[in-house]
């Protein structure tokens, strides 16, 4: 294809390829040049160029497509005929086929192409030597001429430009290491000879070592030269440095454990080779001639143990898992010891098992102090066991002494109670009776000390009940403030009469229910805001102070924790007093029980309650100047949905007539902003707008006498306003009153929320609403059924054992318009239930014959077996002790109530069940 071709006509060797080196063609002079015969020129059509050309490498053909590509002049031998031609390449495009080459094939001299090769050879091992990191040097003594490679520098931490002299290379090296270099000028050396060392530098503020190799020779001018190598050995070195040290610490450890090493390895022959150290050689008393010999320690093996270790490194090196076995060796002496053994299995590069490595440690120090620990243990145990059945012997007495008082204060609770009950109810049967004023003195008189009596009673019971362990705390849900209500109706009256102030303050961000013991909660707080009051009083000019203070201190998806501080500056406690307050029939002084009255009792079982509901309890006090009781209790989230809000979408306005209510006023208005009002404050001269524009106002004051005449032109121009609510002192709520007949009035000292709520729900719904403290008690009397055509049957029936209390109930329903039959026993209740068809049966609980819980078991039966309408049974009890409520229930009975029985008690019941 190039016969035609100016190729044919061009004076010089030319080879033509494409860019693969597939050879297309050559011109006459190429073959005549290298004497190309036909079939010659055919083979070569049939190769590629690596098969002619050879630059002096292994495999050429990389680096030839790097020549034609970046078309790379160079020399190389031509191979045709297996002769072989120097010649020179020059490779240009082909101008007729821009895809092909055309290589200038020129013959030259063979030591140019030598030279060229050795430059080649020298310009990869000078890249090879980059790669890895080795720095090249070279040192005449005699004319202290040195050569450092630029990567040599680089090794040490110089700049490649900084010029370094051998004696300047010397001053880097550590002096200690200095010495290494004298050895290479020494006269002993010789051409031919070697040295290698190593030495270290600071680099970095580093000490690294580096290993300097070295060999004499007589360069040009016979003049003795050193030339060689260095490289960077400061991982390897430091590598070997911690494997030292890790192994020295091993065989220290070894060494102090007294653990012996063993190993086995498969020989060529795939049989196993055993070895142990001098360590496993001692702690089987073996001679030093009888390691590796396997039999040497079996025999070592006590007998029980012998085929169980065996086949266990047996199962190690079949399977691979690791070896762990414990066993016995009897020495030649007959001294037995205990040995833990354990092993790791080895694998090769295919995963075969090669090798085994273990450990053996003796362990006889161990099980000789076990023994001996077992031989006191023995000892302890059986005086243990002696102790535990004196214990027992003695738990079971206490218990018994324990039941037996639970008993007798259960059977003292129902003797006392009822003639309690026959006292209690008789002086309400006379309350009812009109009287002189020095009987109806004398009336209340024994009422409040029969009343005083239960009260020392029931605390009596509690702390039994408790330290018994069988006070039952029930889960309920309840309103936080409405039990903090209820406590404070009931102190207020008596905080008044002492000229002390009552103070409130409730966190908003309490929830409106709770789920708890309220009962309990509230005996908590009667007790602790009771004392408060108690031991508080207005003297010397000073002011008597309580407060109550409620808030949540944390709250997370199930528990609140909340506290409440009841805080007074009454005559506080001294320090000593302080550790033994929560002790029952405990108080400061023997005169403060003089002086104040008191079991003792209330505290003690305020701190065992607060600890039976998860809390705590904390006080801080100071004798004459106070106490601070704070109570933590946690209460679960109420199931209960929260009902809607009962000021929701109420318009609120506030009006404070005193500069010094406005934290009082701020705590409304979060309590109100609670309830899903809107509250706005007003002044004074806007209240036209205020009563105008809002559904109920609320306006405060504190000092009556100051601003007693605003109130009257208030009261005189919205006297017909039915939303305004004016809150004034608890003191002058009377002195309010005759002044303003018609008002709405509220105390707001204390002020709680249920108060706040209901006193504004109540003028919203436009309800007339009275401050407790404004009901007059002195001649109230219970309203009372007047007998009644239809009451002349009795249809209630009383079974009582007890002839005064079956007298005192009697006059009890007399007076509330009802009459009864009565029973003695519960075997005689169940005659009369059979004959009459009663609407109710009260029974006392322990009765002789037959008591109210069986009596109402058989009247249940009865009723289910001839399917009978279920007549409602109430329990009326002396008993108190735990679980008396729902053991009633449990029997059948509906509903429970304990005596004394006074007649609003009684109402309320026949209210409910008499139908």
């Amino acid at each position: 294809m190039y016969q035609q071709s100016p190729l044919n006509l061009i004076p010089f060797p030319i080879l033509v390829c494409n860019k693969l080196g597939g050879i297309s063609g050559t011109n006459p002079c190429f073959r005549d040049t290298f004497k190309v015969s036909s079939n010659n020129f055919n083979e070569m059509m049939a190769h590629t160029l690596f098969n002619f050309f050879d630059i002096g490498l292994t495999s050429c053909r990389p680096r030839f497509l790097e020549h034609l590509n970046n078309r790379d002049n160079f020399l190389s031998y031509l191979v045709i005929n297996a002769k072989k031609f120097s010649v020179s390449v020059n490779i240009s495009f082909n101008p007729d086929n821009p895809n092909e080459y055309w290589l200038l094939v020129s013959p030259c001299c063979e030591s140019q192409l030598q030279t060229s090769l050795i430059k080649n050879k020298l310009h990869r091992l000078n890249h090879a030597m980059k790669g890895a990191d080795i720095g090249t040097w070279e040192y005449t003594p005699e004319t202290e001429m040195s050569y450092f490679s630029l990567k040599l520098k680089e090794i040490i931490g110089i700049k490649p430009a900084t010029q370094l002299s051998w004696h300047q290379f010397k001053a880097l090296v550590i002096e200690e290491d200095k010495a290494n270099f004298e050895l290479l000028t020494k006269q002993e050396c010789k051409p031919g000879t070697r040295l290698s060392f190593e030495f270290r530098i600071y680099k970095a503020g580093k000490i690294c070592w580096f290993k300097l190799n070295s060999e004499a020779f007589l360069s040009d001018g016979e003049k003795f030269t050193i030339t060689g190598s260095l490289i960077d050995c400061t991982e390897e070195k430091e590598n070997m440095m911690a494997l030292r040290d890790a192994i020295e610490s091993k065989n220290l450890a070894l060494e102090a454990g007294n653990i012996g090493n063993w190993r086995a390895e498969l020989d060529e022959n795939q049989q196993w080779a055993w070895d142990w150290d001098l360590r496993a050689n001692d702690m089987f008393a073996l001679q030093p001639s009888d390691i590796g010999q396997l039999q040497k320690w079996v025999d070592r093996l006590h007998p029980e143990d012998s085929d169980a270790v065996l086949k266990a490194i047996q199962h190690s090196l079949k399977t691979g898992e690791s070896f762990s076995k414990q066993y016995r060796t009897i020495l030649p002496s007959g001294e037995i010891k205990y040995i833990l053994g354990k092993g790791k299995v080895g694998r090769d590069k295919v995963n075969r098992i090669t090798r085994i490595d273990g450990v053996c440690i003796d362990q006889s120090p161990i099980f000789k102090a076990q023994e001996e620990l077992q031989k006191i243990n023995d000892e302890l145990e059986a005086r243990v066991n002696l102790r535990t059945l004196e214990l027992q012997q003695a738990k079971e007495r206490a218990e018994q002494a324990n039941q037996t008082k639970s008993e007798f204060l259960s059977m003292m609770s129902h003797e006392l109670r009822t003639p309690m009950n026959a006292v209690i109810g008789s002086l309400d049967l006379l309350t009812l009776s009109e009287q002189s004023p020095e009987s109806t003195e004398l009336i209340e008189t024994a009422g409040t000390s029969a009343s005083n009596l239960v009260t020392i009673l029931n605390d009596i019971l509690d702390i039994s009940k408790i330290e018994s362990g069988k006070l039952q705390l029930e889960e309920q849900d309840y309103s936080i403030a409405d039990i903090i209500d209820n406590v404070v109706k009931i102190f207020q009256p008596v905080a008044n009469k002492k000229s002390v102030v009552l103070d409130v303050e409730e966190d908003p961000c309490i929830p409106r229910f709770v789920e708890g013991d309220a009962l309990r909660v509230r005996q908590v707080l009667f007790n602790l805001l009771g004392n408060a009051i108690k031991f508080t009083s207005s003297l010397d000019g000073r002011k008597g102070e309580v407060k109550l203070k409620a808030e949540v201190i944390e709250h997370d998806n199930i528990m609140y924790q909340i506290a409440f501080t009841i805080t007074d500056n009454g005559i506080g406690i001294d320090q000593d007093t302080q550790k033994k307050l929560f002790t029952p029939f405990t108080q400061a002084q023997r005169s403060t029980t003089r002086k104040y009255g008191g079991t003792g009792l209330g505290l003690a079982i305020c701190g065992k309650l607060i600890s039976l509901m998860g809390g705590h309890i904390k006080l801080s006090s100071k004798l004459g100047e106070g106490s601070s009781f704070r109570v933590e209790l946690p209460f679960c989230h109420s199931k209960k949905a929260d009902e809607k809000f009962q000021l929701a979408r109420s318009k609120i306005a506030l009006i404070q007539l005193c500069d010094h209510l406005e934290q009082r006023s701020s705590n409304i208005k979060k309590h109100l902003i609670a309830e899903k009002s809107r509250v706005v404050h007003y002044d004074i001269a806007d209240i036209n707008l205020a009563i105008a524009e809002n559904d109920a106002v609320l306006l405060l004051c504190c000092n009556l006498d100051a601003y007693q005449q605003t109130l009257l032109d208030i009261y005189q121009d919205h006297q017909l306003a039915s939303n305004l609510i004016i809150g004034v002192l608890s003191s002058q709520i009377s002195q309010t009153r005759r002044l303003m007949p018609q008002s709405l009035l509220v105390s707001i000292d204390p002020m709680t929320r249920s108060q706040l709520v209901a006193s504004i729900k109540k003028v919203i719904d436009q309800e007339i609403c009275l401050a407790l403290d404004e009901i007059e008690t002195d001649n109230l009397m219970i309203s009372i059924n007047k007998p009644t055509s239809k009451n002349k049957r009795p249809d209630i029936l009383v079974v009582e054992d007890n002839p005064l209390n079956q007298n005192l109930i009697a006059k009890q329903l007399a007076a509330l318009g009802y009459q009864c039959d009565l029973a003695d026993d519960g075997l005689h209740g169940i005659e009369k239930w059979r004959a009459v068809d009663y609407k109710i049966i009260l029974t006392d609980c322990h009765m002789p014959n037959l008591d109210g819980y069986h009596m109402t078991k058989k009247i249940r039966a009865i009723e289910q077996q001839q399917q009978q309408k279920s007549i409602p049974i109430v329990a009326i009890t002396g008993a108190a002790m735990s679980g008396d409520a729902e053991y009633c229930y449990s029997m059948g009975m509906n509903d429970f109530v304990s005596k004394p029985i006074i007649l609003k008690d009684l109402k309320k019941v026949l209210k409910k069940w008499y139908t």
